[in-house]
């Protein structure tokens, strides 16, 4: 049991490091040196390794190294365009259902989430921002979607988090929006609903210049 809590806290760790680019696309990693920053045995991190290569986020080169993986556009799109399908019908969900103490709780995650934009703490605005539309699927009883999504979107989430980065893209646009989404939902408007959260997830595609610009070496070249 110690063997699989070890090996799942290594690929957990490991990952938040890969999401946040702390461990950068392209960075060449070593497994002794994880051994030590993570203090955690040898085994649990070369298993954690192997399931992360598994999962896109880390390349195996025979006689190189192991390297972050950069980050696929094309992958970005796709995501984009899947959530941004299935969210606009979802919503439509969501205004019949969502209860009187369901929007009080999506009332509060804006107010934390402004106070995480007014104090700049970047991981914690992240968290919310997902937290505030994983938070839909629960109300229309999707929880699933969702969590098979979370198995997609990880080089959104990756290229979302890079986002944040860039000053230029102010951070409250992402506020404000969740601010009209939630207006939309009380007055019950479900043509200008789906209009919102269309826009307001295809702005990955709107941002990546900016992005791109920022971090040029992070993303796979196109051929």
């Amino acid at each position: 049991m110690k063997k699989i809590n070890n090996q799942t806290q290594a690929y957990e760790r490991i990952k938040e490091q890969i999401m946040k680019a702390e461990l950068k696309p392209g960075e060449k990693i070593s497994k002794n040196a994880l051994v030590k920053t993570l203090g955690i045995g040898d085994t649990p991190v070369r298993e954690a390794i192997l399931r992360l290569q598994k999962e896109g986020l880390l390349e195996i080169i025979p006689q190189s190294g192991t390297y972050v993986s950069y980050i696929d556009l094309q992958e970005v799109s796709e995501a984009r365009f899947v959530r941004e399908t299935l969210e606009t019908s979802i919503m439509n969900q969501v205004i019949d259902l969502i209860t009187t103490e369901q929007l009080q709780q999506l009332e509060q995650m804006i107010k934390i989430q402004q106070i995480y934009f007014e104090s700049k703490n970047i991981e914690q605005y992240f968290q919310l921002d997902e937290e505030f539309h994983r938070f839909f699927y629960h109300i229309a009883n999707k929880k699933h979607i969702w969590e098979w999504l979370q198995m997609l979107n990880v080089a959104l989430n990756r290229y979302r988090f890079l986002r944040l980065e860039v000053k230029e893209l102010s951070w409250k646009n992402i506020l404000e929006e969740h601010k009209h989404i939630l207006s939309l939902i009380k007055k019950k408007d479900k043509a200008q609903l789906s209009i919102a959260v269309a826009a307001h997830i295809h702005k990955v595609n709107d941002d990546s210049t900016a992005v791109i610009k920022m971090f040029p070496d992070y993303f796979v070249k196109e051929l």
